[in-house]
């Protein structure tokens, strides 16, 4: 059951902004420092400076998470940021063109979500998380009290009845902003606070369960808040601030909620090990191997064609494009003899999840083919993770990787199957497209904060 409420958002005011696409940035852990570089330079109100603020040892702040709380504030007291005058439900629509150039939409709202344990099964994770992220997110919510972005959830519409009422609002009504990224995504928001329409919506998802499809790191981070809160605070009705956070809740029976690949790239490091010619001998007993050959000058054009074959490959089994920092291309495609879950030694991988391209490449071909070591980990500098082939083939035509896996996305209903049953997925094994955009709402708990009364456990 999804127990959701309304919530006071807290906006950039546009008429002292003007363009929002100056103050919106992606999550986080998509910022690369030369993103966030670039962002700091854009707009001194840039939301980077609160979800992803620099570290400045000359600052007289005592840390980049108390002059994040500290642009909040002042952002509040300068009218930059104003807060609604009413608890609403925030509707946000992406438009969005694919590598084929097709266009497509993705629908969804702005809520707070109860928070569960997982164990109770009314939200469900899907991949793993590392303690460097939560308590790096966990000092950002202690020291600002803001939910700076929402966590992207996927709920089952079978009857489309939510869908239905969301749509009437969309096709009916105009967003309060529309706002275009750096990567050409629209960005489209409504505010609706009618009681009416909020108590329908908040009706029709009491039978819906969610699963976090980005955002696991700040959804764990949540939960411990919470903890620290009732334990500091002897509230624990289940009713207080720190019980909910605010999420963006999608349904997975739509053309527009869509996974892109994760492709692989791995650096000398590595492959300083890697025998290849014998690697590919010991693929060949359970691949079929074609050869072909890219121009890793026309990156752009060469990364089209070969995420297209290998799409193509891919439609009935396992594939892969493995490509060399000379241009070559190995095409793998799994034998039609071959389960890959045979392939799998390991016997902590449950059954579903073997069946997993990501987990047929690193388990079977890199760890134990090409490294010989099943347990053998990828540290971040012999790995690399990379969402556009051409940026594939621009690290190794500049020899910054030697050897890259082009991959195909995870089919989502392969991820609704791992999900339902309780699994977890390997890291990077999906990528939704787009990324939600941070600065569009925001959620400040000391609003809510001081209108609770105290209630003790």
């Amino acid at each position: 059951m999804a127990e959701i409420l309304p919530f006071i958002g807290t906006r950039y005011n546009s008429q002292l902004i003007g363009d929002l696409s100056k103050v919106i940035a992606p999550p986080y852990d998509v910022i690369t420092p030369e993103m966030q570089e670039a962002l700091y330079e854009r707009h001194p109100n840039n939301i980077v400076r609160v979800e992803l603020t620099k570290n400045e040892e000359d600052d007289s702040f005592a840390d980049k998470y108390a002059r994040a709380a500290n642009y909040l504030r002042t952002w509040r007291s300068d009218g930059v940021l104003i807060e609604d005058n009413q608890p609403s439900i925030y509707l946000y629509e992406q438009e969005f063109a694919l590598p084929t150039g097709e266009v497509k939409k993705r629908r969804g709202f702005y809520a707070l979500v109860k928070l569960e344990d997982y164990a109770s099964g009314g939200i469900k994770a899907h991949e793993q998380t590392f303690a460097g992220p939560k308590a790096d997110r966990l000092k950002l919510l202690r020291a600002t009290r803001t939910n700076v972005s929402p966590i992207f959830v996927i709920y089952n519409d079978p009857d489309g009845a939510t869908a239905a009422l969301l749509n009437e609002r969309f096709d009916n009504s105009k967003p309060w902003e529309e706002v275009v990224d750096d990567d050409g995504v629209t960005h489209r928001l409504w505010v609706v606070s009618k009681k009416e329409f909020i108590l329908q919506l908040r009706e029709l998802m009491k039978s819906r369960n969610l699963f976090i499809a980005d955002g696991h790191h700040r959804y764990e981070t949540a939960l411990a808040y919470r903890n620290e809160m009732r334990q500091e605070t002897g509230k624990c009705d289940g009713k207080q601030p720190f019980d909910y956070m605010m999420m963006y809740l999608t349904h997975a029976e739509q053309d527009g909620l869509v996974i892109l690949p994760t492709h692989r790239v791995l650096t000398k490091a590595i492959m300083a090990e890697v025998d290849l010619k014998e690697a590919l001998d010991e693929l060949k007993e359970s691949f079929e191997i074609t050869e072909d050959r890219v121009n890793l000058k026309k990156s752009a054009e060469e990364g089209k064609r070969l995420t297209e074959k290998v799409e193509k490959l891919g439609k009935s089994r396992p594939s892969f494009g493995m490509v060399d920092a000379n241009g070559k291309v190995r095409y793998l495609r799994l034998k039609k003899n071959v389960d890959p879950a045979d392939l799998i030694e390991s016997d902590d991988v449950p059954a579903p999840v073997r069946k997993l391209d990501v987990v047929l490449l690193h388990n079977y071909i890199i760890n134990r083919v090409m490294i010989g070591n099943p347990e053998f980990e990828l540290a971040d500098d012999e790995c690399l993770y990379v969402r556009d082939a051409k940026r594939v083939l621009d690290l190794l035509a500049d020899k910054k990787g030697l050897l890259a896996f082009i991959m195909n996305a995870t089919p989502m209903e392969q991820v609704l199957e791992i999900v339902s049953a309780g699994y977890k997925m390997p890291h990077k094994s999906t990528y939704f497209h787009p990324k939600l955009a941070s600065g569009l709402v925001l959620r400040n708990m000391e609003i809510e904060f001081q209108k609770k009364k105290r209630t003790s456990c």
